[in-house]
């Protein structure tokens, strides 16, 4: 087999490989930018509400948060939505690129799989080069399905140049972080090091933005993000910046090019730390395994949920004049309290969706004994007579601890950024918070039963959040009856900014989560592994 039909065919190998998730990424993320972009018609009713809301989003933490603001002198509704929804696009779609380059690169390396792979009469780089056309093609896919969606929505303000612009603006930074996290997959050994590396690059890029939209300065143009940001699709359509940062990520991707070639397969070009001779007492205990697979998702989530904490809260000094400038937030917050307490609304409406995004790294948790069970490690830890519920147990505390941390540094961070304002009673903010907790057992709850009886069906456990999450989010706006809320756990338990502590549901709640683990953990201790 000749070099190039090895590498199409590996090419192929991994789309067909990618064709569930990545079908899920691209509907996911097309499909929300479309969505997102159909609602802005109907929230302006007049140029002037345009402009107030330009000039909210004008403030320095909003700018921190979204970029800068544009086109002030010729605002229009595709202007609004493209300095709205930009960056949170972006994110996702890095976080995507991330995860996919660090599967087929560093974790297949890890796994033996390349080296299976490599054995075959192919060309050294036909494995990273197959990664990042892959990495195009779904860039590529996303950012054209969502040209063509606005395009066929055709906002007020709506070019074909436009639609470019914003949607090739989302592609390019996440073929840019594909790039980035292939250089970094070939400096470390690990996967859940070119993990770590990758999101605190990416976080220090996103500061870097921030704090150079804050000062107006140049130093935006120092982050990839900064570059997107100041695009301005839909008014002055930069698309020298997109060459800027494609000419960067071409870079990028030579550099580990090269440093793939002269390493050794296995290896990274930053040698692995060694670990002490012996394992400590508390490493060897099925906790400690568990505490040291996790421990840095734990502080990451940790640091997570300070900082969206934070967010949320700088926003409680001007509620009322952030939400009649913004009617899609304004509609779900009073969505949850009618004819209640504004500030009350808003307290509710954050916790209820701050608790399902909380679920996230309690399900990773979770499902971290179910990942090394796949990569065949679980069986030499059973091999030295370790308890399985003992092990599985471990990982269910740690999951549980993470929604205590996740759910108390989310309030301390509305606490930090709003206590100035005299609004905020801490003590009240943990009832509203902690109320979310035997939601959280639940979900955690079907994670394990899943685990347990069907390991492969596993990933039906997202279903609960989402589905809460998007409640949420769309729910309110279109006034969907309480029924459809009421069928997730989040949407029974109690919202005590606005209504009275109810103890059945969240027994009921705890009860139903315990008989799940109970069933999942008696399935797990009977069950084949992988």
């Amino acid at each position: 087999m000749s070099s190039l039909a090895a590498f199409w065919q590996y090419t192929r190998f991994i789309l067909v490989r990618e064709r569930i998730v990545g079908l899920i990424w691209i509907v996911a993320l097309a499909g929300s930018a479309i969505l997102f972009a159909a609602m802005y018609p109907g929230l302006f009713s007049s140029d002037a509400e345009m402009q107030a809301m330009a000039q909210t989003m004008n403030t320095p933490a909003m700018v921190a948060l979204m970029g800068p603001v544009y086109g002030l002198d010729t605002l229009n509704t595709a202007i609004i939505m493209a300095q709205e929804c930009l960056i949170w696009f972006a994110i996702a779609i890095i976080i995507m690129n991330i995860f996919f380059v660090n599967r087929y690169t560093r974790a297949d390396e890890e796994l033996g799989r390349l080296e299976m792979f490599r054995a075959l009469p192919v060309g050294r780089l036909t494995g990273v080069a197959a990664t990042m056309i892959g990495a195009l093609v779904l860039n590529l896919v996303i950012a054209l399905i969502t040209v063509c969606g606005l395009i066929a929505l055709n906002l007020p303000g709506t070019t074909v140049a436009g639609a470019f612009a914003y949607g090739l603006a989302i592609g390019a930074i996440g073929f840019f972080f594909a790039a980035l996290t292939l250089l970094i997959a070939q400096l470390l050994s690990s996967s859940r090091g070119v993990l770590g590396v990758s999101f605190a690059l990416f976080g220090l890029f996103y500061v870097i933005r921030a704090w150079g939209d804050m000062q107006n300065s140049d130093l935006s143009y120092a982050s990839p993000l900064g570059l997107i940001s100041r695009v301005f699709a839909f008014y002055e359509n930069n698309f020298w910046l997109l060459a800027i940062l494609l000419g960067a990520t071409l870079v990028i991707t030579a550099v580990a090019f090269v440093v793939y070639v002269k390493r050794d397969l296995g290896e990274g070009v930053i040698p692995a730390r060694p670990g002490r001779k012996h394992a400590s007492r508390f490493l060897q205990s099925p906790f400690g395994l568990a505490w040291r697979l996790t421990r840095n998702t734990v502080f990451a989530w940790a640091v997570a949920a300070f900082v969206m904490g934070a967010v949320y809260g700088s926003v409680v000094g001007q509620l009322d004049s952030f939400l009649n400038q913004n009617e899609m937030i304004k509609q779900i917050v009073e969505g949850f309290g009618e004819n209640k307490s504004l500030l009350g609304s808003y307290i509710a409406m954050l916790f209820s969706i701050l608790a399902a995004v909380g679920a996230i790294p309690v399900v990773n948790a979770a499902m971290r004994i179910y990942a090394e069970e796949k990569r065949g490690r679980i069986e030499q830890v059973y091999a030295a007579a370790v308890p399985r519920l003992s092990l599985f147990a471990s990982f269910m505390v740690i999951a549980l601890v993470q929604s205590l941390i996740f759910l108390t540094l989310t309030v301390l961070g509305i606490y930090a950024a709003g206590e100035s304002t005299g609004q905020l009673v801490l003590a009240d903010l943990f009832k509203d918070a902690f109320v979310y907790l035997p939601a959280l057992f639940l979900t955690l709850g079907v994670a394990v039963l899943l685990i347990g009886l069907a390991p492969r069906l596993s990933l039906l456990v997202w279903v609960v959040p989402v589905y809460s999450f998007l409640y949420d989010y769309f729910g309110r706006l279109f006034n969907l009856p309480d029924w459809v809320r009421n069928t997730s756990p989040f949407g029974v338990v109690p919202q005590l900014s606005l209504e009275d502590f109810t103890v059945v549901p969240l027994v009921v709640l705890t009860a139903v989560g315990i008989v799940f683990c109970a069933v999942g953990l008696a399935a797990y201790r009977r069950r084949d592994l992988r």
